[in-house]
């Protein structure tokens, strides 16, 4: 049985290549397919309210080499940065975990 990290890493990985490719390269994410990640996996984390010029920002934030596209790197850097504030916002909340396991 994994673990929940390895489950977790897993997740990661297979979310990223399940998008990718879909409208080119298979190792990138465009902006349609980084949206459409957005908000069927992280749906309660994206609002629907969001308009095409915020995923425009935040395609140009992701997408650090300025290609047009979100690789594997930026991608994991940007779950990163989710991470840190996660933990961040719970750091301070009593020992129960925020999640269930």
């Amino acid at each position: 049985m994994a673990r929940p990290l390895e489950q977790a890493v897993a997740a990661i990985v297979c979310t990223f290549q399940e998008y990718s490719g879909r409208c080119g390269d298979k190792h990138k994410l465009c902006q349609a397919e980084l949206k459409e990640l957005l908000q069927k996996e992280l749906p309660t984390w994206t609002p629907t309210e969001l308009r095409e010029c915020d995923y425009n920002k935040f395609m140009s934030v992701l997408d650090t080499n300025k290609d047009c596209e979100v690789d594997f790197v930026e991608y994991v850097r940007s779950l990163a940065c989710l991470c840190t504030f996660c933990h961040d916002y719970f750091k301070d909340c009593p020992p129960d975990p925020p999640c269930s396991q």
